[in-house]
């Protein structure tokens, strides 16, 4: 195999071998040198004397925190997702897959439209806390909507439709005839479940825990705004940056990527030692239910009623913004709908600025991730380069690094210039934002084109050539059209996560780089209630056009 791989380094046309460099170059300076000088900036936490004890008593509790919080989600999202998944592959449900996509609806809504629309829902002069109060005649209703429930209950929201989506999937993928031997051999509906259906899921959930995990680590909106006087690693990251002490947010930045990164080798350790594998000999059937019975009428109940809570957050955001402003402190149900707040956001150039923002720089990433992901799945799958799993493990080393490491590290390392900057301080400018979206996303692509780029078939390559055709013609019309499904795919996840992205923007954006997400935050800080629910209700409007446009382009590259 190395003399092979040797020999197609040598082959490297003059093109690949400058797309190499290109990865290299970005590796080095762009993923490799920014965790040295973090690293390298945390070590001054030590020498700062007396601060050092509050410190460890901050990094604790907020380490402790952060931890606890992160399991929580992942166990309330496995358990939700679980449900659903079982009910939704197990009985028929009326329009059943017109509820499932609503079920997906929180994956596709950024994190701070997501935080912001419960905000205006149940928080003391929420929407759903005013019908209550309406219509009980109380002043006020015995529950605040924050500290560890609210984000609990955000993150679950938010992060359960990953074990839906993976589960689901493996569901299908069971035989039927299994099941049917367990019961025959007279097994019950638990054991069977235990036993025979959930080591199937384990490769699944793995996979959602490790993402859903490393999500809730990483969190930032929620903790912010309903966290309270708690301590978050991300807060606390945020909270000494702004306080200028740079050492701790370096600091407690390490610690966050080390507890992620070793969640992420546990989790792939234990599905390595816990893979199950099945053939399927049949197709996979349903149960059927009764929706007449006792048991299905309570499982159509749940599910309408957890759509419903699906929906009233967003529901909720889009009337709030039909609401002009200042109504927020009278009975805002006595007050017409006006497009107000939507038409100071498109008449004002100074309010339209962040939505231009936020597309050029999630345009930006885009185009980064695609030149260098792409490129370095074509030489590790297609050219069997030297050290192509060493490139593969260091662009995905991102994956268990937070945006908010990912913003400091920059800060710290392109902040005065160096070869890396190009010669400028770069900390400040337009262009370190699509340079960290970009970092932060290059797992993305790189997976994504990798896994197309290793389904195509060599021999279709090979066929290619033998008739005459060029390297760079076969790529052109042979392998491209294959794996571009798959790089459409990822492109799009970039974009989504680009364009609405908050936990690294706070800490590199400056007035003139402010992007959607920054001016929702701020406009909330301003009580701009209808301001801020018009920016929510168009980021999510704008993600779901992304979204449909980019399944459509990828639909016409698998019909071609």
């Amino acid at each position: 195999m190395s003399k092979i791989n040797k020999n197609n380094l040598f082959k490297l046309s003059k093109l690949n071998i400058f797309l190499l460099a290109v990865i290299i170059f970005f590796i080095t300076g762009y993923i490799l040198y920014p965790l040295y000088s973090l690293v390298k900036d945390s070590l001054a936490v030590f020498s700062s004397g007396n601060q050092t004890g509050s410190f460890y008593s901050i990094a604790g509790s907020s380490v402790l925190n952060s931890v606890l919080l992160s399991l929580i989600t992942a166990a309330g999202s496995f358990l939700t997702g679980l449900f659903f998944a079982y009910i939704f592959h197990f009985k028929k449900l009326p329009f059943g897959n017109f509820l499932y996509s609503i079920l997906l609806i929180p994956i596709a809504a950024p994190p701070l439209v997501s935080t912001v629309a419960f905000l205006f829902l149940l928080n003391e002069n929420g929407l759903l806390i005013k019908i209550i109060t309406m219509l009980t005649g109380i002043e006020s209703i015995p529950f605040k909507f924050e500290g560890w429930t609210a984000i609990i209950i955000i993150h679950i929201y938010s992060f359960y439709p990953f074990f839906l989506l993976f589960i689901y999937s493996a569901l299908k993928k069971i035989d039927f005839s299994i099941i049917e031997a367990s019961y025959s051999l007279g097994a019950s509906k638990i054991r069977t479940f235990f036993k025979i259906i959930f080591p199937q899921l384990i490769p699944s959930v793995t996979g959602a825990s490790l993402i859903v995990f490393m999500a809730s680590m990483a969190s930032f909106t929620a903790p912010l705004i309903f966290g309270g006087s708690i301590r978050f690693l991300t807060t606390e990251i945020y909270s000494s940056k702004i306080n200028g002490d740079s050492s701790a947010a370096s600091m407690l930045s390490v610690l966050l990527t080390l507890i992620s990164l070793l969640f992420f080798l546990m989790l792939r350790y234990y599905r390595s030692r816990n893979s199950f594998e099945t053939r399927t000999k049949g197709t996979v059937k349903s149960f059927v239910s009764d929706s007449n019975s006792k048991a299905g009428i309570l499982t159509n109940l749940t599910v309408y009623t957890f759509i419903t809570i699906i929906l009233l957050p967003i529901l909720a955001l889009g009337f709030l913004s039909l609401i002009p402003e200042g109504s927020l402190m009278r009975n805002y149900f006595t007050e017409p709908f006006s497009l107000e707040n939507y038409f100071k956001v498109f008449k004002d150039p100074k309010f339209f600025e962040p939505f231009v923002n936020s597309i050029k720089m999630a345009a930006i990433a885009v185009i980064i991730t695609i030149i260098v992901g792409v490129s370095a799945s074509f030489l590790i799958s297609r050219k069997k380069i030297r050290g192509g799993k060493i490139i593969e493990g260091l662009l995905s080393l991102p994956y268990g690094i937070p945006g908010t490491v990912i913003a400091l590290s920059f800060i710290i390392s392109f902040n005065t210039p160096n070869l890396f900057s190009g010669f400028i301080p770069l900390t400040g400018t337009f262009w370190i934002l699509p340079l960290a979206y970009a970092v932060r996303n290059m797992p993305i692509i790189t997976q994504s084109s990798l896994a197309g780029f290793n389904a195509f078939d060599p021999s279709l390559e090979e066929a290619s050539s033998s008739l005459g055709a060029s390297g760079y013609r076969t790529f052109r019309k042979v392998i491209l059209p294959f794996v571009i499904p798959s790089v459409l795919s990822g492109a799009m996840l970039v974009f989504i996560n680009s364009v609405g992205e908050f936990v690294s923007t706070i800490l590199l954006y400056t007035y003139s780089t402010k992007t959607i997400s920054v001016e929702i935050y701020s406009q909330l800080r301003l009580y701009n209630t209808g301001a801020a629910a018009a920016y929510g209700i168009i980021l999510f409007i704008m993600v779901m056009i992304v979204v449909y446009i980019s399944r459509k382009s990828v639909d016409k590259s698998v019909s071609f």
